[in-house]
């Protein structure tokens, strides 16, 4: 809801508390990322983008459980 809305700095809020799935899918099998950009929220993609970078990273830097929006 908080990328469908736009609202970046719940977004942030949710990367931070690290306890959603950033590939999670809505209903029309969207993820938060592909949300974000079909909206053209590039300030939420950019959160995104580096949300998966940094718990995906070559390192494995973050969690193991990927976290989202």
């Amino acid at each position: 809801m908080a990328v469908r809305s736009g609202r970046e700095a719940a977004v942030l809020l949710l990367l931070e508390r690290g306890d959603s799935d950033l590939n999670a899918r809505d209903l029309s099998g969207a993820t938060p990322l592909e949300l974000a950009v079909q909206s053209g929220y590039e300030g939420i993609v950019g959160l995104l983008k580096a949300a998966q970078t940094y718990y995906s990273g070559p390192t494995g830097a973050g969690s193991s459980t990927p976290t989202g929006y």
